[in-house]
């Protein structure tokens, strides 16, 4: 009896990914929880320095024991006590390390999403990559099914003489070229296949095409995410410069402690009555850094310098920022006007190529000007195709350089 297994006939389907799933799964890669992770540190580091400026309270427990007994000191005793300590006043450093570890944790919430609108433009760029490379297969799987039919039809005359040999060698080596060509292109699209790999963390197994970016082109550039992140690092600088000048104002710091005591004298002659068991001491303690040989200032000045190089570097981020989105604006609108050129260029090949067709079949041309025009047809194919999907890739460019998160626009 013959079994048979319907699930053994059935072929196996790859999963396609769309762009919009790409992008998706590359805000969920390492890099973005490692850079997560780092800003929750900065939000807990933050919760723990206001905590640190609240009243605090400690307590603890003694037992001492003398060799020699005095007045003063009991062969054993026990203590116990609890005190309560609080900052009045820290020359202004509080508010200015709140304000240096909330611009540190703003700085950390734009890198993240810097990491994020990046991520988004890399994959934009290997999908539309992808895309590209696959145009060019389907244009090179088209000229070698030309090539190869043309090889067979010249096959025939060559069996009766018609044709010389040299003739079908040079469609041969056409053929072989155009093989070798399609396996180059093959190859390319597998790296950007194992690439994929990298910022999804899965493995991609084909692109699913149709993925376009809407972009409404009147929208205004906003500050991206990577310049803010440096605006609030330089802010935090700033801060930290101003906590290290608080330095050489007073501290003042209150202190209350209450205790408990119990002596056990084994010469009780040796009880006084000066020794208290219970006692609470309030102290409200003044210090000022009146002079240290200019430490203070120095490291407030070496903080500042630091402050003035990071605002410098931003300034030079902004005017490069503004530059990259108006060079992105500019070649949007050129890859635009590359579609209507690539069009026509395509139209004028197609023609061309068909009246060179039929006028090699009629043996009136040769066909090395057969096969150039063949070439020109297909790579203005390729082409046309190409100027297409640059103008998405150029509109994710635009996006991003406009500071934006191309995920918004897909």
């Amino acid at each position: 009896m013959r079994l048979f297994f319907p699930i053994l006939c059935l072929p196996i389907f790859l999963y396609a990914h769309t762009l919009e799933e790409l992008v998706e799964l590359s805000h969920k890669n390492r890099v973005v929880e490692s850079a997560s992770h780092l800003l929750n540190s900065k939000e807990k580091a933050y919760e723990s320095t206001k905590s640190s400026y609240l009243p605090s309270i400690e307590v603890g427990a003694t037992y001492q024991n003398a060799y020699e007994e005095t007045p003063s000191s009991a062969q054993n005793a026990l203590k116990a006590q609890a005190s309560l300590k609080y900052t009045i006043y820290d020359g202004g450093k509080e508010q200015s390390l709140y304000s240096q570890l909330k611009s540190g944790i703003d700085s950390s919430k734009m890198s993240v999403e810097a990491l994020k609108m990046s991520l988004s433009l890399d994959v934009s760029r290997l999908y539309f990559g992808y895309l590209a490379f696959d145009a060019d297969k389907r244009a090179k799987l088209q000229e070698i099914e030309q090539l190869k039919a043309e090889l067979k039809r010249l096959q025939l005359f060559y069996e009766v003489g018609s044709i010389t040999h040299d003739e079908l060698d040079k469609i041969d080596s056409r053929v072989k070229n155009a093989m070798v060509k399609l396996h180059e292109i093959e190859l390319e699209n597998q790296k950007i296949l194992h690439t994929f790999e990298y910022y999804t963390l899965q493995k991609v197994d084909s692109i699913e095409e149709g993925s376009h970016v809407k972009f409404v082109y009147e929208q205004d550039p906003s500050i991206r995410a990577d310049i803010a992140a440096l605006e609030h690092s330089a802010t935090s600088l700033m801060h930290e410069a101003q906590s290290k000048k608080s330095q050489n104002l007073p501290q003042v710091t209150f202190n209350d402690t209450l205790s408990y005591s119990d002596y056990y004298f084994e010469n009780k002659n040796l009880e006084s009555n000066f020794l208290v068991d219970t006692q609470n001491i309030a102290m409200v303690n003044l210090s000022w850094n009146v002079f240290d040989f200019d430490t203070v200032t120095k490291s407030y000045e070496s903080k500042f310098e630091e402050y003035l190089s990071k605002k410098s570097t931003l300034e030079h981020e902004k005017h490069k920022a503004d530059v990259e989105y108006r060079l992105a604006k500019k070649s949007l609108e050129i890859a635009k006007l590359k579609i209507s050129a690539a069009k026509a260029t395509l139209d004028a090949a197609s023609a061309t190529y068909a009246l060179v067709k039929v006028r090699y079949e009629n043996r009136t041309i040769d066909n090395v000007a057969y096969l150039q025009s063949l070439s020109e047809k297909f790579d203005a194919q390729r082409d046309y195709e190409r100027a297409l999907l640059d103008v998405e890739m150029k509109k994710a460019e635009l996006i991003y350089y406009s500071g934006k998160d191309i995920k918004e626009f897909l």
